[in-house]
Order: structure tokens, then C-alpha cells, then sequence
């Protein structure tokens, strides 16, 4: 028999190549799944955009240094990033843990009267039983009619009609949960012994606690520890039997008047207890205590922000939501071995921390590059004969294509500056004056830290900042004298003109052109047009743009006005930093203002004078 070996290797050869193009195709389209699952995941939902501009006051019971505080902060800040990105939150710290007597609260009271008598915020967010209870002691003097949202409180009633209260959002550990998750996995308990601290969020926990305990097993007996010392407490939890469980509600404060930082006291005791200790709250996690079914102070600090949204927007509220909380069974792999646990008696959503790794979890992140290197280079040396052949002609493909791109590129810039200059002259104005604009743009946009690439962009589209005029009547661009208010308006409609002929580009030239164009005229302060927009809600593009422009138009002689001197244009131009202008902008403008004033005399035209 006869083998064409030829005709063999051109099939082999065919076979592969369309394999090799199948792949790409599918590699292709999942790369694009994860592009678009990426950006679909990060682009914000502003769907309460009602809250926007509004100021919200976060007054948190303990320190800036809680943690539980810290995760109900961070959720909160999160919350409103997503939801209201334009809302402005304020914070104070109340550190009840460490100073809780009446002068105390007094003279705080005393000092937010004074600190927020002009600057009243929108909304207020109290989070823990002690804010709470000073927004029900001095709230409505201090505040009057500003609605507020209390969260993460124990044993939670409905606010009084006469507070400025609006909702109040209990802090519902599942005490219950907890504990006949422990009977279930030690059936033989018969003593829960509760130990806690004597602050009032401590005794809200404990009445909740007395509350379940009919709904126990009736051999079950919850006791109540006395609070004592530290020493004390070690003594006692290293005594106990194994017919007990401890159960350790948040614990700050010993009975010799001695504070601890969170988790401390945790710590501690489960370095020698010689039972379980459970827990309810997760910052009493990763401490050596079993665990339980905890509560996040996440979800708290959510519901806490969307609930104030919710408010300012004028939407109802619940006033006592007692179903925001989210609790997981959570435990410690090493405390379940070490009292001997099953981990088939763990509820079955149960997850586990510190957990020894598998081999191949451990090593993953080594065994799955290993086997996609391998992958890789089975494919490689596959491809490298086909390839061989056609690198020669990609290459000069790919020169073609960059130097074609790059002069797109250029021809984009010319376009764009030429229009430019166009504009100005219909307008009557320098040509010269654009150029300026973006040689003056350009320096600015370097001593801010922009990247060079940003740089081109803003040289190449601030000369299309007025390409809006075209749309505007020649007798009010060239009238001489003083605009009437109708001819002002209409003179501010060259902005929105301007986005419409520069809107829908996909490229990125264009787009920034664009966003200059519209928003050139908008003021640090918000009182500038189209839209009023504020401070780093204006494109940095813009903001760059209109100081240079302003500049350059102050020392030039127009149709309406003569050019100012030199030091009226630098102190105009100071008077009104954070006010017309960015503040850091009109700095480096001063700190730079000898070497700006040489770029303008560079690009003068022949009939244009220098500055004075």
C-alpha cells in the first residue's frame, strides 16, 4: 500500500489549524464574558440620586478605633459610594467605653450644639445603644426636625413620637441560634453560663437572653455570672466542667473598673477556659473562642444607610426594623478538634476559619500556572512551524497599521485644533488664543501629576472648548458692548451646543474634547452652567481648560473689552480660588504665574501685545 506522506502531514496539518481557531474563538469570547461581568459589577447604581448634595451626619457610640464601629463605618461609607456618591458624610465619635458619666455627655452635647449651630446636616445616623440614647436626650435641641436612623441596638423599642427619631434598626443577635447549635453538637450540656460586662449595651443582651430561655431544652439552665476581674474570670472559666458551655457576650469593662480593647478579653479567657466558649458578635471571632451563629456589623451599617436615603428621598421607613440583621454560623476549625466536635453536628450552612489547607489548595496557586504553562507550551511549539512562515508579513502588516494609527492620530489633533481656531476667528478672537489655551493647559496639567498620555488628550482637545459658538448668533458674539440677560442666555447655550456636535465619539480625543466643550463654564463653587455642577464633579479637563482660558482672555483685547494689566489678572484670578476656580489649580497658577506668562508671550500673535 502507498501512503502519500505529503497529502497526510496537509491534513494533520488542516485539522490542527482549525482546532487551534476554534480555541481562539472560545478563549476569545470568555475573555469578553469576564471584561463585561467586570465592568458590569463596578459601575455604581445610582438609584437614589436624591441624596445627592445632602450632608449626613454618622454619630458613632465608641471610638474611631472599635472594630465593630470600623466594619459599621466602612459599610455605611461603602453604601453611600454606590447609592448617593455626591452625599457628604460627616463623623463623630462618642468613646462611650471609656467616658460615659452625665457631665461627659453634657458637654458633648454642649459642643455639637455649637459645632453644627450654622451647618445643620441633612440626615443622622446614630449606631449603638448610647448614640441612641443621646439623640433621645439632646437630639431634638441640637438637631431640630433633622431625621434620624439608629442602628445596632439591643432590646430595640419603637422611637417616641416627640424625638426626631424616624427608624430604629435592632442589633438582633441570635442568641437563641447560638446556643442550641452548642446543645446540638455537646448534647450533654446542662449549664450555659452568660458572661458580660455591666454597660447598658450588655444588659439590653441579657434581657434578650432571659427572654429565650423558655424556648430551650428544660434541662438546660442559662446562669448568669457575676462581673468580676479579670484574674477572676480566667479562675473561673479554667474551672469549669464538662457538663458546661460559656457563653461571652461583648466584654470591655472588668469589675475592677479596668478597660480592654475588643477581643482582649476573648483572647484571654480562651487560651485556658477548659469548655467551649461561644460568641454571637463576629469581632469576637479569630480570638481562640468556638464560635456560634454572629452577627456582622456589616449588614447593620448597610441598612442603616439605605434607610436614611430612603428618608431624605421622602420614601416611607419602617420605624422598628427588627429583620436587617444576617447572621452565619461561623466556627473555629482548631477550638471544634481540640473539644473534640464533630464537624457532622455543625449546622450545614456552617463555614470554618482556620482550617488547615487541602495539598492542592494550598499549592493551587503553584499547580494551576504549572499545568497552564504546560498547557501554554504544548500549544506553542505547535503553533511556532505555521507561524514561522508568516511572521515576516504580520510584521510589516503591524508597521503599516502603527504608522496609518499614528497619523489618524495626528490628523485627529490638527482637525481639532484647526476647528478650534476657526471658532475663534468667527468669534473675532486670535487664533493665537487657542494654541495658547492648550500650551498653557498642557503646563498646568503637568505640575498637578497628570500622566503624559493625559497630557496630550488635554493639549490636543481644549482648543474645541468654545466650538459650541458656531451655534451662536454673529450680532451677539461681536456685539461690542455690555450682553443684555437674554443675550447672555443665549451666549450660555454654546456649551450644550458644543457636547451635541462633540457627543457620541467613541474616541477618547473626542470624548474629552466633549466634556471640556460642555462643562468649560461650570465653577468650583456650583454656581457656574450648564448644569451647576461642583468641585471634582467637574471634569479635571475642564477645570484646567477654563483657567487657562480665563487667563488668556483677561490680558487680551476683545470686541467688548479692553486686555487687563498683568497684576489684575493675577488678582482676580487668586480672588477667586475654591470659588470660580480649583482651588489646587489657582495654587499652582500663583506658584507658576512668571513661567505661564512666558508661554502666553511665546504664542502672541504678531498684532497682539504683550502683558504689561
Amino acid at each position: 500500500m502507498r501512503i502519500d506522506i505529503e497529502k497526510m502531514n496537509s491534513s494533520i496539518h488542516a485539522f490542527f489549524s482549525q482546532w487551534v481557531a476554534q480555541l481562539c474563538l472560545i478563549l476569545r469570547a470568555t475573555l469578553f464574558l469576564i471584561i463585561y461581568c467586570i465592568i458590569s459589577n463596578a459601575v455604581p447604581a445610582h438609584s437614589a440620586s436624591t441624596c445627592a448634595s445632602k450632608t449626613i451626619l454618622i454619630i458613632h457610640s465608641f471610638s474611631p478605633t472599635d472594630t465593630w464601629t470600623v466594619n459599621t463605618n466602612k459599610a455605611i461609607i461603602d453604601t453611600f459610594k454606590k447609592q448617593s456618591p455626591a452625599t457628604r458624610l460627616r463623623f463623630e465619635f462618642m468613646d462611650s467605653k471609656n467616658f460615659s458619666d452625665p457631665s461627659y455627655l453634657s458637654s458633648l452635647a454642649l459642643m455639637y450644639a455649637n459645632k453644627y449651630a450654622f451647618t445643620l446636616p441633612d440626615g443622622i445616623i446614630a449606631t449603638d445603644n448610647d448614640a441612641l440614647r443621646f439623640m433621645q436626650t439632646y437630639g431634638v435641641d441640637i438637631f431640630p426636625n433633622v431625621p434620624v436612623v439608629a442602628s445596632g441596638i439591643n432590646n430595640a423599642q419603637l422611637p417616641s413620637a416627640d424625638s426626631n427619631i424616624r427608624s430604629i434598626i435592632a442589633e438582633k443577635a441570635d442568641h437563641l441560634g447560638t446556643i442550641r447549635q452548642a446543645i446540638r453538637m455537646r448534647p450533654y450540656i446542662r449549664t450555659v453560663h452568660i458572661i458580660g460586662d455591666e454597660s447598658p449595651t450588655c444588659h439590653s443582651m441579657i434581657e434578650e437572653i432571659s427572654s429565650i430561655a423558655s424556648k430551650l431544652p428544660q434541662q438546660i439552665n442559662l446562669k448568669l455570672t457575676p462581673v468580676m476581674t479579670l484574674e477572676e474570670l480566667k479562675v473561673f472559666v479554667k474551672s469549669r466542667k464538662s457538663h458546661e458551655i460559656i457563653y461571652l457576650l461583648p466584654h470591655f469593662k472588668t469589675a475592677d473598673d479596668k478597660f480592654y480593647t475588643q477581643g482582649s478579653i476573648e483572647k484571654e479567657l480562651a487560651k485556658i477556659s477548659s469548655v467551649p466558649i461561644l460568641v454571637s458578635w463576629s469581632f469576637q471571632l479569630e480570638t481562640g473562642v468556638l464560635g456560634g451563629k454572629v452577627l456582622s456589623a456589616d449588614s447593620l451599617g448597610k441598612q442603616a444607610a439605605f434607610s436614611i436615603i430612603r428618608l431624605l428621598a421622602g420614601q416611607p421607613v419602617i420605624p422598628l426594623q427588627l429583620d436587617a440583621n444576617v447572621h452565619k454560623s461561623i466556627y473555629d476549625y482548631q477550638r471544634l478538634k481540640k473539644f473534640n466536635i464533630a464537624l457532622d453536628t455543625l449546622p450545614i450552612e456552617a463555614s470554618l476559619i482556620n482550617k488547615p489547607e487541602s495539598f492542592f489548595i494550598k499549592h493551587n496557586k503553584a499547580l494551576i500556572p504549572a499545568l497552564a504553562i504546560i498547557f501554554i507550551l504544548s500549544l506553542i511549539l505547535f503553533l511556532t512551524y505555521n507561524n514561522l512562515q508568516k511572521q515576516i508579513i504580520l510584521r510589516q502588516s503591524k508597521e503599516r497599521i502603527i504608522i496609518l494609527d499614528k497619523e489618524v492620530i495626528e490628523t485627529q489633533k490638527v482637525i481639532v485644533s484647526t476647528l478650534g481656531e476657526v471658532i475663534e476667528a468667527r468669534s473675532k478672537e486670535t487664533g493665537g488664543h487657542v494654541q495658547r489655551v492648550a500650551k498653557i493647559s498642557r503646563f498646568i496639567g503637568n505640575h498637578i501629576g497628570m500622566k503624559e498620555k493625559d497630557l496630550d488628550l488635554l493639549e490636543a482637545a481644549s482648543p474645541m472648548h468654545d466650538v459650541g459658538k458656531i451655534g451662536i448668533p454673529e450680532a451677539i458674539l461681536h456685539k461690542p458692548g455690555k450682553l443684555t440677560v437674554e443675550e447672555f442666555e443665549i451666549i450660555k447655550t454654546h456649551t450644550s451646543i458644543g457636547k451635541d456636535i462633540l457627543d457620541g465619539s467613541s474616541r477618547e480625543l473626542l470624548k474629552i474634547a466633549c466634556e471640556i466643550a460642555h462643562q468649560h463654564h461650570e465653577r468650583w463653587d456650583g454656581n457656574g452652567y450648564p448644569n451647576g455642577l461642583r468641585e471634582d464633579g467637574i471634569s479635571i479637563f475642564a477645570r484646567v481648560t477654563m483657567l487657562a482660558d480665563v487667563y488668556d482672555a483677561l490680558c487680551s483685547k476683545r470686541c467688548y473689552k479692553e486686555a487687563w494689566p498683568r497684576d489684575r489678572v493675577v488678582s482676580y484670578i487668586t480672588s477667586e480660588r475654591a470659588k470660580a476656580f480649583d482651588p489646587q489649580l489657582v495654587d499652582i497658577f500663583t506658584k507658576y504665574e512668571e513661567e505661564i506668562r512666558q508661554i502666553r508671550e511665546q504664542y502672541l500673535d504678531k498684532n497682539e501685545s504683550s502683558l504689561a
